[in-house]
């Protein structure tokens, strides 16, 4: 039953979801409150589909949060309309050539155009709304014949991660499911016609087969001589009932974007602002559906009645008409009497605007939206607003290492193999490595401190510059001007080039020479027009 190499990824398949099962029951969790369309996911794999969905959700703070997180990541580190990223080769003598500024500031105009024109924007939102709420998110970057490239954010729970010594993620594990047909459109008829065991599967009556997608390094397990070996990463689908390998081929690099939104020691797996603030989400769901209790038991109290008083059910509408039997007993001379419940549903929601302020902590909500006050100048506000980005540090330094560094790389690949390449690209950075730095708002808040370091610098020694001139002899302007610039993300075609720079200064100069030139030609003249009447004479 099955073969070797199917054999070998089911098991290690097997392994894997078996060491997450604990995860599983925390991300489900997770999304039951705060992100119920992944509750519906979860539901789909794992219960009896089509049933009637009970929601457990009473307050809508959490996913409230959840979509402010999401929206702000997207629009500081991926904004559509902001270039958000740079390209460099690592040596600034390199980069200072200036054919390699124009030809990598043309690929990464290239690049944006094509995460414009894709479907990038949209599903890099799944990503931060899957970090905020599960912890992981997993982007498939894909070739594409029609777009050059195509992405597809899937939740967690559809994958089993393997991490490398480095703690990198370097293998994924996915299970698929399939109809009969899809299976067969995907992989052939061939393939389940020339097997006895899957033959079979044609004429069964199941509407559905498991399929395992493995994608890991091709070291990590064993082929047969007829494998295709050209590829470092190995992509094959696995049946998963019977082990058998449906289909075996390769990827150049990793095709998927891994990350997570903090991982503590020993673990695969991610833990999001969602996880820490779980109990403080249940209790406001909790305290919210006996709010709601006690507000319909004051404005719709339980009533007294007298025994077999009253004819048929009461009627408390508005308008409404009761019957009643003659020489009913009464009580306090009433028919029927509400019961009090001292119910006062407005301690709760003072109590709930405690807890929804702590839950609003926990998504970071107070860093990325600064309230401004009534006194601040516009420089405050956007001193303020760095300070409050800075604090982000740590989490933006894991999501550029895990989701965005690897998705430029994967896309010049791709683009490469496309010949869809700017042209013309300089013979030296045939042998460079082209690497990548990020300018989204985010990012220039955490260089922005070192520019406050050179404020105060310039602060400091500007009463010496105003003593002795001379002083200014120990700073390189130049210097100084490309390197606020680029802590700044100013976009570099908007400075000229050394060698221009260098053609005006020496043409000023000429022309400073030639001014002085004629400046003297006319003190001379003058001189000797005053000089004549004394030499005649």
């Amino acid at each position: 039953m099955g073969d070797a190499l199917g054999l070998e990824i089911k098991s290690l398949y097997e392994r894997e979801k078996s060491n997450r099962h604990n995860w599983d029951q925390h991300w489900f969790e997770v999304a039951e409150l705060v992100i119920p369309r992944r509750d519906q996911i979860f539901e789909t794999r794992y219960k009896t589909k089509g049933n009637k969905k009970r929601r457990k959700q009473y307050d809508a703070s959490a996913p409230h949060f959840l979509e402010l997180l999401a929206s702000a990541l997207h629009s500081m580190l991926t904004n559509p309309s902001v270039q958000w990223f740079e390209l460099t080769t690592g040596d600034e003598n390199i980069d200072k050539d200036p054919a390699v500024r124009k030809w990598l500031q043309e690929l990464v105009r290239k690049i944006h155009q094509i995460l414009n024109n894709t479907n990038f924007q949209t599903e890099v939102h799944e990503v931060y709304m899957d970090l905020g709420s599960l912890g992981t998110s997993v982007l498939r970057i894909e070739e594409d014949n029609e777009v050059v490239i195509r992405f597809k954010s899937s939740p967690i729970n559809e994958h089993q991660i393997v991490e490398n010594y480095k703690g990198e993620v370097d293998g994924i594990f996915t299970e698929n499911i399939y109809t009969i047909r899809q299976a067969v459109q995907k992989f052939g008829e061939d393939v389940f016609k020339n097997n006895h065991e899957l033959k079979n599967i044609l004429k069964d009556d199941k509407d559905e087969i498991s399929v395992i997608h493995a994608v890991i390094p091709r070291k990590d397990i064993k082929f047969g001589d007829k494998s295709p070996k050209s590829f470092k990463w190995a992509s094959v689908h696995v049946h998963l009932d019977t082990g058998i390998t449906l289909k075996e081929s390769g990827f150049r690099e990793f095709p998927y974007a891994v990350t997570r939104w903090n991982k503590s020691s020993g673990e695969k797996y991610g833990r999001s602002p969602s996880m820490k603030a779980l109990p403080d989400i249940k209790m406001i769901n909790s305290m919210m559906r006996d709010t709601i209790r006690a507000a319909q038991k004051v404005t719709d109290p339980p009533m007294f009645l007298p025994d077999e008083g009253i004819i048929g059910p009461i009627n408390i509408t508005p308008g409404g008409i009761n019957y009643y039997r003659s020489g009913t007993p009464s009580i306090d001379g009433s028919i029927a009497k509400p019961f009090s419940t001292q119910a006062n549903p407005g301690i709760g929601f003072d109590v709930m605007n405690d807890v929804r302020e702590r839950i609003k902590q926990a998504y970071f909500i107070d860093q990325l939206q600064l309230r401004e006050g009534p006194q601040m100048t516009a420089t405050e506000v956007n001193q303020r607003t760095d300070e409050h980005l800075r604090l982000l540090g740590p989490i933006l330094g894991r999501l550029h290492f895990e989701l965005l560094k690897p998705l430029i790389a994967r896309i010049i690949s791709i683009m490469k193999r496309k010949n869809v390449l700017p042209p013309n690209m300089p013979d030296i950075l045939g042998q460079a490595n082209i690497d990548v730095f990020f300018s989204s708002q985010i990012a220039k808040a955490q260089r922005i401190a070192e520019g406050d370091s050179l404020l105060r610098v310039m602060n400091m020694i500007g009463p010496l510059i105003e003593m002795d001139p001379t002083t200014m002899d120990n700073i390189d302007s130049d210097a100084i001007v490309q390197y606020v610039s680029k802590i700044n993300g100013l976009p570099q075609n908007l400075l000229k080039e050394p060698k221009e720079v260098e053609a005006i200064r020496q043409q000023r100069q000429e022309q400073a020479v030639k001014q002085q030139q004629q400046q003297d030609q006319l003190v001379a003249a003058e001189t000797m027009n005053k000089a004549a009447p004394m030499l005649q004479q």
